[in-house]
């Protein structure tokens, strides 16, 4: 990073009155306001809060500030939060629309949402604006033009280079102003308003906003001194400032409004403008007319706050990283199947589902920082989007596998590789079989023989390593053969010392790597004295801000290695890996570390897989690699290019980076790079070390005091060495890490022939500098986009696109997909020239063929059931103790993953309940696979049924066609689990009889059951829970196609061999507990009923409010949450609205309130405390026992704590 040449010095003291063109006259002093009212997403509150309270409020107090001063443009930024007033507040919107067609209500930001920019992938920002810009074309007809981030907590190099690449020409923040310490000799800002360029050179404005909750009341501004004061801290005689409100949305105040509109009409020696976002910018393009414009060149990171972003909820992080891997993945493969005819291009079911996960990068929510309840939402929706991309993945995958010729003597697998380079990776396949195999061999593509390795056998699966080779964006089939079986050998050894060709590892007694010695190279890899270890900082002091900052005292500090119940044994020694185990213990923490080496073409790399079951507090924990290397600098991957960062400093020891980091030595000689698969933040503390983050959990005091427990929990991540001899290649470490994180996956697929041979390959770069990041088809139209980066970042390049079809035309584009001119193209060639650390997107068209396409036929079926109701008549449907699905969201056609369903209409009966009756195929038919779409009309629990067809019976669970899909486990509050059933259709919000659930999301699954031949009916299970919506026959020529490797991890726990620490949820509350209440109605409805396990009793108190119940728990227990069950089933109307659970530790004592819910229109409520609590007695308080104010009698069906 560096400070270019800044035109006058003396703006960074603030002290110029002088123009940088010293014959013009000075120009009046001008302000320009920006009104605005930043919403958080997620925060110290959740999505529904938000939706219900602070969105309504930023749409209707703007919409009254607009109509009441006439001068008066609002500001406001994030599609996802535009999306949800349609969805909510419809009528509002339409008002909303006419004042941004006037100019009034201005567009910010240009993006989906207002995230982070740090920890996002370069992709995921330009997705970002595309599906903003996208959002804002179709529903408004405008585009956005700048970057509007008051609140974000650091801005990378790339961030200009991406804004420039999207069209945008500015950017603002107020943010610089919350860094601890001066940057640039006493400021913390490089200027007020200037020219930031980027890590290629592109240039965008920069103004600093200064706080957004800036008020006035009814003053006039153009006389205000402060902000006359603050034009001076620029040549250009200008401020540009923020007012308004901050993290709740709303509106600026009335006085400040009214400030602003006397401020334009006063004669004080300032002009006020009132201002778009972007005005100022617009004001002074072209910016290279503007010599006065000073310029930065270089990062805006911070020092102290959001330090800690770059790795609290690693879960988070850990799923973010792969949602954006495998929707790229999915994508590519999505476009072949296109291209070949095979299979739609599934363009909504891609963006809806990057749209859901890409919101939750927002500056809150991936960062770290929002409250427990708030993740509950996110990882929801993170699993969802990554089951979404699976599907398509696999889907797509089998749709091409149909033109491969997979006719093997052996077992069919295709590999699938998403780069678009060729790729050779040991990839772990688990192929189903019988018995364990006593041979195994492996034969690629052209028959030749492979190394392969197998691992284990269990559950009837049999798991093998296998080394791949994939063409570019491509597709091989490999043949495994096995013979023969035998009984099973569990082999491990106890070893401290690990080795391949290329090297050999010594481990201490505590498991750190001592020695890792390079036997090609005669070099000892690890500092004299040091070792390669888990570093565990046991004093992690975070008391302002915990979630968000990592002290620099922590960093300075000793860590301590990992010593307790130390265990090393080697699990794996075969012809492609090796493998040494090692276990430990620090309190309560376990920590797996599985270091793998390899033969073949990963022997260079070397792989630390680690499973960690983290339940220390106070703590901080990095991967420390002290290195037989010396330089000041290490140069750190930034998804576009890299920067190079000396060792910690006070305003840059804790710093992050996107896929990898890399130290070599000074001479230039030799280095090692370092690269991972989820982790972001990095430190360096002398000359020879570098230390990457895993795990943050800070001590806390008041401030956020939850947060001691974040993070506490099951998490799974690799970080890989590899050493190389000379000067870093950055293009060649970029292929390598790609390699690392867009693993080659794997896939069966029945025997047949294939016009396509036993490899394809789409799309390949003939240029390693020039990498492809982005394959997919345009969201407005029907042409193919590539994107390219270049990777080497020294000098211009050229490159060649070639694919797999002819080219018809082809142009280049911004990252928003507007064409900016004609590409050069011959043949199916698209010639690529472009300038260091540089992005660069095509729109193109292929020549295609003829599509094939599966017969299919929708099967009638008998509705029963009223499951959709309108908005207007939310209340005349009952799904599920009167809540329904909300019909206005409900297509009347889907298609989902290549089988396409019809669904009835809505105003009459649209699904069928099962109870054992009979569905009739159509005589004489073909078809060999029924598809349904079902779920079950139950608020938690499974539905399970047997479904004969024919004289095959297929037992399937139908989960709950609402709450939660998945969750990670996080310890005392929530159990890690995913559902296997395959979502088919996910509804936003539902209804009840008093309208939108917003954020309570509705689902249909969909399941598949083989037809033999001959079959002329199914019957379906007694079990009015499964309800149906849709059936569709298919003649399907080859069975669907099954992934065989991991696509995606969930960082719950899978290996038993871990102790588990997460207990299930079991109601602490007993009968005998209850010591009084205030009554009951009769014999039947005691409270007793409230925990016997029976949904089916209840208690009922028709007593005068408020109505309690008290539990003495016979001693001290801590509980962290809280469920109960509502009387929806009777009536809607009956749902407790208000109700306190309070706790006290003796008989004396007053009672304290734990948690409480107000408004409640949860029939199931399900509660998590801010924080654990030891109590003995407990009160389950009710003051309003259902949804009317003045409504009594409480109606409860099951209560627990946990």
């Amino acid at each position: 990073m560096k400070l270019s040449t800044i035109l006058l010095a003396s703006v960074l003291l603030g002290t110029s009155g002088v123009c940088a063109q010293d014959m013009k006259p000075e120009k009046k002093a001008t302000a320009y306001m920006v009104a605005d009212a930043h919403l958080d997403t997620q925060w110290n509150w959740d999505i529904q809060t938000t939706i219900k309270e602070y969105v309504w409020n930023t749409l209707s107090r703007n919409l009254f500030l607009l109509k009441k001063y006439p001068d008066y443009i609002f500001n406001f930024e994030g599609g996802v939060k535009y999306s949800w007033m349609k969805e909510y507040y419809p009528a509002q919107y339409e008002e909303l629309k006419t004042f941004i067609h006037s100019g009034r209500w201005h567009v910010s930001g240009s993006s989906w949402e207002a995230s982070d920019v740090l920890v996002p992938s370069i992709e995921s920002s330009i997705r970002n604006i595309l599906l903003g810009q996208e959002y804002y074309r179709q529903e408004f007809g405008v585009e956005s033009t700048d970057i509007f981030l008051p609140d974000c907590f650091g801005f990378g190099w790339t961030l200009p280079t991406i804004a420039k690449h999207c069209g945008l020409i500015g950017f603002s923040s107020q943010k610089l102003d919350w860094r601890t310490n001066p940057f640039y000799g006493k400021s913390k800002h490089p200027f007020t308003i200037g020219v930031w360029q980027g890590v290629d050179g592109s240039s965008i404005m920069l103004a600093h906003g200064y706080d957004y909750g800036k008020r006035w009341n009814n003053v006039d501004l153009s006389a205000n001194e402060e902000l006359l004061n603050l034009t001076g801290h620029t040549p250009l005689n200008t401020v540009y400032r923020y007012y308004g409100t901050g993290d709740t949305g709303g509106s600026p105040s009335l006085g400040s409004v009214s400030s602003v509109e006397k401020g334009i009409k006063g004669n004080g020696p300032l002009k006020v403008i009132s201002a778009t976002s972007d005005q100022l910018f617009k004001d002074y393009l072209p910016y290279d007319k503007h010599p006065e414009l000073p310029v930065f060149n270089g990062e805006l990171l911070m020092d102290v706050h959001g330090t800690g972003c770059y790795t609290s909820q690693a879960a988070m992080k850990l799923y973010n990283r792969q949602n954006e891997l495998l929707g790229d993945a999915a994508e590519r493969a999505a476009l072949a199947a296109d291209w070949l005819g095979i299979a739609d291009y599934p363009g909504n079911s891609l963006t809806e589902s990057w749209k859901r996960f890409i919101f939750h990068q927002f500056h809150d929510d991936l960062t770290g920082t929002s409250i427990p309840r708030a993740y509950e939402f996110s990882w929801n929706d993170e699993l969802l989007s990554l089951k979404q991309f699976s599907g398509i993945l696999t889907t797509s995958v089998g749709a091409v596998s149909e033109k491969l010729d997979t006719r093997v003597k052996g077992i069919p697998v295709v590999f699938y590789n998403a780069l678009g380079f060729p790729v050779t990776d040991i990839v772990e396949v688990s192929i189903e079989t019988s018995k364990l195999p006593k041979g195994v061999s492996v034969y690629d593509a052209a028959g030749k023989k492979v190394a392969s390795q197998l691992l284990s056998y269990q559950d009837g699966k049999m798991n093998l390593l296998v080394e791949a080779t994939v063409p570019p964006t491509g597709y091989a089939v490999y043949d495994i053969r096995l013979s023969g079986s035998r009984k099973q050998e569990v082999s491990s050894v106890a070893a401290t010392v690990l080795e391949n060709s290329v090297y050999k590892i010594s481990l201490n007694k505590y498991g750190d790597i001592t020695s890792l010695f390079d036997k090609n190279n005669n070099k000892e890899l690890i500092k004299t004295g040091k070792s390669i270890r888990l570093a565990l900082f046991t004093d992690n002091e975070s008391y302002h801000w915990p979630a968000w900052e990592i002290m620099k005292k922590t960093i300075d500090s000793t860590p301590v290695s990992i010593t307790e119940d130390v265990k090393m044994n080697i699990i794996e020694d075969g012809a492609l890996r090796k493998t040494i185990c090692v276990e430990k213990r620090h309190g309560k923490s376990l920590f797996r570390q599985y270091i793998r080496l390899y033969e073949g073409e990963l022997a260079d790399r070397i792989d630390f897989y680690n499973e960690v079951d983290w339940q220390s507090s106070n703590a901080l924990l990095k991967a420390e690699f002290p290195l037989n290397l010396d330089n000041e600098k290490a140069t750190y991957d930034l998804g576009i290019g890299s920067v190079q960062r000396g060792n910690n400093t006070l305003t840059a020891y804790e710093v992050y980076a996107q896929y990898w980091a890399d130290l070599t030595d000074n001479t230039g000689k030799y280095g090692v790079s370092i690269m991972n698969d989820s982790k972001y933040g990095w430190d360096k503390p002398d000359n020879n070390t570098l230390r990457l983050t895993l795990l943050h959990t800070p001590k806390t005091v008041e401030h956020y005091s939850y947060q001691d427990r974040q993070d506490l929990g099951y998490h799974t991540f690799t970080y890989s060495l590899i050493p190389h001899v000379g000067a870093l290649d950055k293009a060649q470490t970029v292929k390598e890490a790609e390699v690392l994180n867009q693993r080659i996956k794997a896939f069966t697929a029945e025997k047949h022939s294939g016009t396509l041979g036993k490899t394809f390959s789409f799309v390949s770069s003939n240029n390693d500098n020039v990498v492809i990041k982005a394959l997919k088809k345009a969201e407005s139209s029907d042409e193919y986009v590539v994107r390219v980066y270049e990777t080497g970042g020294n000098s211009p390049q050229n490159a060649v696109l070639t694919f797999a079809g002819t080219i018809t035309s082809a142009d280049e584009a911004d990252g928003t997909e507007k064409s900016l001119g004609s590409a050069v193209f011959k043949g199916n060639q698209l010639e690529i020239a472009i300038q260091p650390n540089s992005i660069k997107t095509y729109k193109l068209r292929l020549s295609t063929g003829k599509k094939d396409r599966m017969k299919f036929k929708q099967l009638p079926l008998d509705y029963n059931h009223k499951c959709f109701s309108w908005n207007e008549f939310c209340g005349e449907a009952n799904f599920e103790s009167g809540y329904s699905y909300a019909a206005e969201l409900i297509p009347a056609e889907m298609t989902v993953n290549r089988i396409p369903f019809r669904l009835e209409t809505k105003e009459e009966m649209n699904g069928m309940a099962c109870n054992g009756n009979t569905l009739k195929l159509p005589a004489g038919h073909t078809y060999n696979r029924l598809y349904i779409l079902a779920a079950a009309a139950t608020a938690e629990k499974d539905a399970q049924g047997a479904f004969l067809v024919g004289k095959n019976r297929q037992e399937i669970i139908v989960p709950s066609y609402t709450g939660f899909i998945g969750q990670w486990g996080h310890t005392g509050h929530t159990q890690g689990y995913l559902q296997d059933a395959e979502v088919a259709y996910i509804g936003t919000h539902r209804h009840s009889t008093i309208g939108d659930h917003a954020y309570e999301f509705t689902y249909m699954f969909k399941f598949a059951f083989n037809i033999p031949a001959g079959a002329t009916e199914v019957v379906l299970p007694d079990n009015k829970n499964i309800v149906i919506f849709a059936a569709t026959l298919v003649d399907e020529p080859y069975a669907p196609t099954k992934a065989v490797s991991t696509l995606f991890h969930t960082a719950n726990k899978e290996n038993k061999c871990i102790s588990e620490t997460a207990e299930l949820k079991v109601n602490l509350l007993r009968p005998e507990h209850i010591i009084t209440c205030t009554g009951y109605a009769n014999d039947k409805e005691k409270p007793a009923s409230l925990i016997d396990g029976d949904e089916n009793t209840k208690w009922c108190d028709i007593s005068m409010l408020p109505n309690y119940v008290d539990f003495d728990l016979g001693e001290e227990k801590e509980i962290s949450g809280w469920r109960m069950i509502n009387a929806a089933q009777e009536s809607y109307s009956y749902i407790t609205s208000n109700c306190f659970l309070q706790a006290k530790n003796n008989p004396n004592e007053e009672w304290r309130t734990l948690d409480f819910v107000t408004g409640n229109k949860q029939n199931v409520i399900n509660r998590s405390l801010s924080k654990t609590e030891k109590v003995r007695y407990l009160r389950l308080l009710v003051t309003q026992p259902v949804q009317a104010a003045n409504g009594k009698d409480t109606r409860i069906y099951e209560f627990a704590v946990f």
